[in-house]
């Protein structure tokens, strides 16, 4: 019986994804960027950036927001933003434990 192979492509990545992990069950962990609704410490509403990791074999997820706020004893409350290179390892760190130990296989396409 003569040797055939055949090619797999790689399917294309959701809309926003910015790395992709493959889990030790099939499934993988997506990294998106997005914008979310925020209240600024002042009351404020506004938009800020966040790295979120959803696995698609199981229902585990992580939010890496772009910022965090602060209290101080003078200044009250603020947000202060969080270098996007480190939210971003800070993520992919997470993404890359999980797919290391996650066996759920992702749900079929019906």
């Amino acid at each position: 019986m003569p040797y055939s192979a055949e090619i797999i492509e790689p399917t294309a990545w959701p809309e926003g994804v910015i790395a992709r992990y493959l889990t030790v069950g099939g499934g993988t962990i997506d990294l998106a960027l997005k914008q979310i609704r925020h209240t600024f410490p002042d009351g404020i509403l506004g938009t800020r950036g966040l790295t979120s990791a959803t696995c698609t074999g199981c229902p585990a997820t992580g939010d890496f927001p772009h910022w965090r706020s602060r209290t101080g004893v003078w200044a009250g409350t603020w947000d202060e933003d969080i270098p996007a290179e480190e939210v971003e390892a800070d993520a992919r760190a997470w993404a890359q434990a999980h797919a290391e130990t996650c066996r759920a296989m992702p749900r079929p396409a019906a």
